[in-house]
């Protein structure tokens, strides 16, 4: 336990059995770096034994003679003769010893041996002496041979060593051949062969004669009286631990100091010892052994361990957060497992005996770390069910333009789905809901009557442009310049194909296309509108009545920058803020919960209400050219028309924009408003520029007829005629000085072709 100690262990740490009273003078020399940590809980107890059929050998002699007891080994010839130190040396297999373990002058000894007085008195008359097996000196020095001399029992005291003697013993013991001895208890030697010894009694111990023990023996010589005065028996002895003094602090030092065991506990290690000594390790496996069947007497020594807690003892364990699953897992283990059995702790006791059950939830992976004081609750009772502890799903939209909302619990219970597997009581399991669908589904029958309307008014659109086509020869036609009137029909497809394309799941496609087939339409009819008029503006509102010539290709130039000013706006619309499909999360009013809102977004209004600002600017331009010819003939102009157009336009914009904006209504509802709104609104821009001329065609017609019925007139007749019409033109023309001072002029139709007076004023190509 020194610093400058030597031997297996430099220092060693720990010595757990300490015989004080032949070591106490050593130990004092280190008393600066050990300390005595206690003792160890059992006693030793050094002594003289001899064989048990030896006893009884005395108990059956005559006279007989006691073997366990101090007085005859004085007293009794026959028993000193059969432990005769003459027949010991006899045995060459130990005498001499195959080790010297008392050299001649230590403690007394000659020839392997020393002796009492009683002896040396005893063999100078001629008479025999016993024989003490010794093991060595140093074990409990000088203090038998001392007691067996002052007590005037002739003996000698022959050192034969720990295993010499042992071997010595049994032999006799196998042989039969009477033996006392010295030994000390608790030993292997006892354990390994029980019943087989009886302790000699030597006269009762005394403390105060025991302290007479110098720890020396043979001072005056070999076979002279010593001056150890001890006489009595060996006391029982508590023995002693002691640690090094670096060890005091430490936890290792608290528990050798409370390191104590039984002379009983003390015999069954020893025991244990014995049975195992086929293992590679018999002295770990004998104290493993005891340690797990002896509990009640080792748990003591170690300081309290901590009461086990739920937060400072036992780690959790999250699955199921890598795989995507619904369902997450909490094990949980012991921060410290018992390297024995993995279910038990290693570094606390009692409070949490065991290891909780695992928990299964619905609970994300990141909840469940932030919320642990929660769920920790859970181990010993489920949580009672909330709205928390159930999810739903919203079904596709479906025939009838309505979502099912379908409630289930996050974790079901295995066998009955109605019920959670991770709570219990509170609230149950809502009963499905319908909602409605966030775009007009194109299985519904709704769509299907405004597509079927849609292609009802493209049809009709059709069948406008074939007329008018066959028609483009007709003054009427001709004079409303057909090639307008067309474009303006192709602009009604593609507020048909708008009336269509507003139905179904929003996609990049649809999101896209709905507003160029709006603003498209809308260019195309007005812009051809304006159009006509500003042709009509140009040829007949001239200050002075010069030839005018206005061409198709000028007018489609024109044309053209409506068309621009559209394109400019979507590829820059489209380029930075495409309006694509965007899914918005908002609370639902049907049930407790958020629904997701799928429509066309663009983060900014900018770009809309550019294009509505330049729609704008094209209605009012059509509008402010129908006021300025309104006064041209009817067979060039049409103001009420294009007014009333206008008119149809802002009212189905007036109508449409409060419900685009302010009224929260269905989707499907909403669609089928705004379908049928293009489409009456297409239908009735189109009736309105195309049916007056349809009756003007039908009057023309009438007029044709009743002026081709067969005359009895002569040619002379017809001359006539001619020349009163030539006077009228005259005459209209005469007048149309003081009609171009009130901006009202009628352009009569001759040949197909538009002419007035001598300046003739085209409008054709």
């Amino acid at each position: 336990m020194s610093s400058v100690g030597s031997g297996v262990c430099s220092p060693t740490h720990l010595n757990v059995e300490v015989w004080t009273s032949s070591n106490s003078a050593r130990l004092r020399l280190y008393a600066n770096e050990s300390y005595s940590a206690g003792g160890v809980g059992y006693h030793g107890l050094s002594g003289i034994y001899t064989t048990r059929d030896f006893v009884a050998q005395g108990d059956a002699a005559s006279p007989k003679f006691f073997p366990d007891f101090w007085k005859h080994y004085r007293s009794s010839e026959d028993l000193i003769s059969l432990l005769d130190v003459a027949t010991f040396k006899a045995n060459s297999k130990y005498y001499p010893p195959a080790e010297t373990f008392c050299a001649d002058g230590t403690m007394g000894c000659e020839n392997y041996c020393s002796k009492s007085e009683a002896c040396t008195i005893r063999e100078d008359a001629g008479e025999k002496c016993l024989m003490l097996a010794m093991m060595v000196p140093d074990y409990d020095p000088g203090y038998f041979q001392a007691v067996l001399s002052n007590l005037d029992i002739p003996a000698y005291f022959c050192f034969l060593g720990y295993g010499g003697m042992q071997n010595y013993v049994i032999d006799a013991q196998n042989n039969g051949t009477p033996v006392v001895f010295y030994h000390y208890e608790p030993d292997l030697f006892h354990v390994t062969h029980p019943g087989l010894f009886e302790r000699v009694f030597l006269p009762r111990t005394d403390p105060a004669r025991v302290q007479l023990a110098s720890g020396q023996y043979g001072e005056n010589g070999y076979g002279n009286k010593t001056n150890n005065l001890v006489d009595v028996d060996y006391p029982s002895l508590e023995l002693t631990k002691y640690s090094a003094s670096i060890l005091k602090g430490l936890p290792i030092g608290s528990l050798f100091s409370k390191l104590t065991i039984s002379d009983t506990d003390i015999n069954t290690l020893l025991s244990e010892y014995t049975t195992a000594q086929s293992d590679p390790d018999p002295y770990f496996r004998a104290a493993c052994n005891w340690v797990k069947t002896n509990y009640a007497v080792w748990s003591d020594w170690p300081d309290r361990l901590p009461l086990c807690t739920f937060e400072q003892h036992i780690a959790n364990n999250v699955t199921g957060c890598e795989s995507g699953s619904s369902e997450r897992e909490i094990s949980f283990t012991w921060k410290e497992p018992n390297p024995g059995n993995a279910s038990l702790p290693n570094n606390c006791d009692g409070g949490v005996a065991a290891l909780p059950a695992t928990i299964a939830t619905s609970r994300s992976c990141e909840w469940i770390v932030e919320n642990q004081r929660t769920w920790s609750d859970w181990i010993y009772a489920k949580p009672t069910c909330d709205t928390s502890f159930y999810t739903y799903g919203v079904s596709e939209c479906a025939s009838d333009a309505k979502r099912t909302v379908t409630f289930f619990w996050q974790l079901p219970n295995a066998t009955d789905a109605l019920f959670s597997g991770e709570c219990t009581g509170g609230v149950k399991l809502p009963a499905s809901v319908q909602i409605d669908c966030d775009y007009m589904p194109t299985s519904t029958p709704a769509f299907a009557v405004v597509a079927a309307l849609a292609t009802g008014v493209a049809g009709l659109i059709a069948v406008a442009m074939v007329f008018v086509f066959i028609q483009r020869n007709a003054p009427i036609i001709r004079r409303s310049q057909f090639e307008m009137l067309e474009l303006m029909l192709i602009g009604g497809f593609f507020t048909c194909g708008a009336a269509v394309a507003y139905a179904g799941q929003p996609t990049n496609l649809l999101c896209g296309i709905r507003p160029v087939l709006i603003t498209l339409g809308f260019t195309t009819i007005f812009g051809a509108l304006v159009l006509k008029s500003l042709r009509v503006y140009r040829v007949f509102m001239r200050s002075a009545m010069k030839r005018v010539k206005v061409t198709l290709l000028m007018i489609l130039k024109i044309l053209s920058i409506f068309y621009v000013g559209d394109i400019v706006i979507f590829v820059v619309w489209y380029a930075v803020d495409f309006p694509k499909p965007t899914i918005k999360t908002e609370n639902s009013s049907a049930f407790e919960g958020t629904i997701d809102w799928m429509s066309c977004h663009s983060s900014s209004f900018i770009f809309s209400a550019l294009l509505i600002f330049w729609k704008a600017l094209l209605l009012f331009l059509g509008l402010y050219l129908s006021f300025l010819i309104r006064n041209v003939s009817v067979d060039f102009q049409e103001s009420p028309w294009i007014f009333g157009s206008v008119i149809v336009v802002l009212v189905g914009s007036l109508v449409l924009m409060p419900m685009s904006y302010l009224v929260d209504m269905p989707a499907s509802t909403y669609y089928v408003f705004l379908a049928c709104a293009l489409l009456f609104c297409t239908a009735l821009i189109m009736a309105l520029m195309l049916v007056p001329k349809l009756f003007r065609l039908k009057e023309a017609g009438t007029s044709s007829r009743k002026s081709s019925r067969p005359s009895m007139k002569s040619r002379t007749s017809m001359g006539a005629l001619e020349v009163i019409k030539q006077t009228e033109n005259e005459t209209t023309t005469q007048d149309s000085s003081s009609a171009a001072a009130k901006n009202k002029y009628q352009v009569k139709p001759a040949n197909n072709n538009s002419t007035i007076a001598e300046d003739a004023t085209s409008t054709t190509n």
